[in-house]
């Protein structure tokens, strides 16, 4: 009858160990909730639909590589998931917006490409003389995808 209940015991230590390692484990392998884009009713969108191209404000193209190139640099400048941190309130709110980047593709041959994030702080409301070291990155990306550099 000891060991019986000796069984039972470990077992049930055993099940609440393996739960918790469960739940906690998807942190390690980089799960995230992906959050969808928000989406206009329909009525609002039908009003806006077709647009006059006479209209347009700018134009962007890119062919495949250099937006996989693009992906590869956003993907590791700004991680899924990830939120930014630091000691001033203000500028941790504005690095976590992601319309403040200016982006800059440079194709330097069909096999390599340069991709540059700058901040531009008067997107969100910062005074002008705030200096920030490292606030944007540089990044030497290859046609395979590969990071080769990043400044």
């Amino acid at each position: 009858m000891n060991g019986l209940t000796r069984m039972r015991r470990l077992s049930s230590v055993f099940i609440g160990l393996a739960f918790c390692g469960l739940t906690q484990g998807c942190s390690y392998f980089g799960y995230y909730k992906y959050e969808r884009p928000e989406r206009i009713p329909p009525e609002i969108g039908d009003r806006i639909r077709d647009p006059n191209p006479e209209t347009f404000v700018a134009s962007t193209k890119m062919d495949g590589p250099t937006f996989a190139a693009f992906r590869v640099a956003l993907a590791d400048f700004m991680p899924p998931g990830e939120q930014a941190s630091g000691n001033d309130e203000m500028l941790v709110r504005c690095f976590e917006r992601r319309d403040i980047f200016d982006v800059r593709i440079n194709k330097v041959s069909d096999d390599l490409y340069l991709v540059s994030f700058s901040p531009n702080f008067k997107r969100c409301g910062m005074p002008p003389d705030v200096v920030v070291l490292d606030g944007g990155a540089t990044y030497l990306i290859d046609g395979q995808g590969r990071i080769l550099d990043i400044r």
